[in-house]
């Protein structure tokens, strides 16, 4: 038997030992989710006794975090825009750069004023990013893209679980193969846009746990952005809008591909850290 305390000493010590960042904060929460606790509640409970099958159940997640794997997937959950996804190996972790891109989406008025808008998320993966829309604006009209079963599965799961699957339709597959989904207000999507070369270089826990899939955008990290800045080009209605994160150095090349596919009020947005993040567009309404 042990307490509280003793068994958030314990794993802040097993974490620390391991270089592992943030230790004693990732304790916190790996303690409190044991517990199913919040994390400031732990202080207050500290002389509590832990039950045995908790106590093996925080061990094992300690080992795990003590391996590399990140925190999110160890507790099975990520925080994102106040909403709880569940996340596991099949997805990319959401992060809070991209809560920005939602933001950006919701922030586009014209968007929004003209009725429901039919808006796509392409590469869901965990849904963070459509279920986000679907629950922050009941009026649209969602549909969801991935080329990874699996991910599409836990991205329907998320769904069930904030109460909007059925007002989101499902796609498996590639879909920048013909027939693109025709008719959209908006596209919206966080694509792979890290360098091949850059792989490697990548932090531990992101290159050995996340999906490549989900990260790697070819030679120039612009691959996936290319086909997507094209296939939303024909699938978009005239005066439709195209918002996409990116990396941080891909702004200019983005713009340009933007304007060679005829989109227009082009605009390259920054995150919370002062870099070049997201890209927004519209399609001209000229185009046919």
């Amino acid at each position: 038997m042990t307490t509280v305390q003793a068994i958030l000493s314990e794993t802040t010590a097993v974490l620390n030992a391991a270089g592992i960042d943030e230790s004693r904060l990732q304790a916190e929460w790996l303690v409190s989710h044991g517990l199913s606790c919040r994390r400031l509640e732990l202080y207050a409970r500290f002389g509590e006794t832990v039950a045995v099958d908790e106590a093996d159940r925080i061990r094992a997640g300690a080992e795990r975090l003590r391996k590399g794997e990140p925190l999110q997937y160890v507790l099975g959950e990520a925080d994102f825009m106040g909403f709880i996804f569940k996340v596991d190996r099949r997805c990319l972790i959401p992060r809070p750069e991209t809560e920005g891109l939602v933001q950006t989406v919701l922030d586009i008025g014209a968007l929004w004023r003209k009725g429901p808008p039919v808006l796509l998320d392409v590469g869901t993966g965990s849904g963070c990013i459509v279920i986000s829309l679907a629950r922050l604006r009941l009026a649209g009209r969602y549909r969801a893209v991935d080329i990874s079963p699996e991910a599409l599965a836990l991205a329907k799961t998320n769904a069930e679980l904030h109460g909007v699957r059925d007002r989101i339709g499902w796609t498996t597959g590639d879909i920048f193969l013909p027939p693109f989904l025709p008719g959209l207000d908006a596209v919206v999507s966080n694509p792979p846009y890290v360098r091949t070369g850059d792989w490697a270089h990548l932090p531990s826990h992101v290159r050995d746990h996340e999906p490549r899939l989900a990260l790697d955008g070819g030679p120039d990290g612009l691959a996936v952005i290319r086909r997507l800045v094209g296939g939303a080009a024909l699938a978009l209605r005239p005066g439709g809008w195209l918002a996409m994160e990116i990396g941080d150095t891909q702004g200019r090349a983005v713009t340009e591909q933007l304007q060679e596919a005829g989109f227009r009020n082009i605009r390259i947005s920054r995150d919370l850290a002062g870099k070049d993040r997201y890209a927004t567009a519209r399609r001209e309404k000229g185009r046919g």
